[in-house]
């Protein structure tokens, strides 16, 4: 019983998410702003946020309707990744051959992708509270990728307020903390 409610309340989690995410996209899209590059694969290596960002510099980063764009394109992916693993997981979980030591695995894993979701959420709220128009955060343990929006480089007080706030949140050490600007 315990572990229906908990895949109900990632399910609920995640779809809310994605739902969220799919409301700003359609109420942020413009006519002719396409987003294109590979699919690359994750296997929750940290080069995710780096081949994100890659793959999405085709993109005119001259308007602010279009950086804009690069930030609902990322969520919408990270979300999509994090519903793939969840599935994964949860087709082990609820596979009647599956034995008990993989299915403990597997709700670890679906706990710890919950958790991320939950953290990186988190980081981007409060960094958004604290003036920053616009961030994602990706966490590949142990490295936490932050991608903020600004035109110009980040002072040495922004880096603290974001090395802060991601240490607080995600329980990550400075050295581990990486950030990238976006215009």
């Amino acid at each position: 019983m315990l572990v229906v409610m908990r895949k109900k309340q990632v399910l609920v989690c995640v779809l809310a998410a994605i739902i969220g995410t799919a409301a700003m996209v359609n109420y942020n899209s413009q006519p002719g702003v396409e987003v294109s590059g590979e699919i690359i694969e994750n296997n929750g290596e940290s080069k995710y946020v780096s081949s994100l960002v890659d793959n999405l510099e085709a993109v005119n980063s001259d308007s602010s309707e279009l950086s804009d764009a690069y930030f609902v394109s990322a969520r919408l992916e990270r979300d999509r990744t994090f519903g793939e693993q969840i599935e994964i997981q949860e087709n082990i979980l609820y596979n009647e051959k599956s034995d008990e030591n993989a299915k403990k695995i597997a709700q670890e894993q679906i706990n710890a992708i919950s958790n991320n979701l939950t953290k990186e959420m988190s980081i981007e709220t409060l960094l958004e509270a604290k003036g920053f128009d616009e961030c994602i955060a990706i966490i590949n343990e142990p490295s936490v990728n932050v991608v903020v929006k600004s035109m110009e480089e980040l002072s040495v007080a922004q880096v603290a307020q974001i090395q802060n706030v991601v240490m607080r949140e995600a329980n990550a050490s400075p050295e581990n903390i990486h950030i990238v600007t976006k215009n």
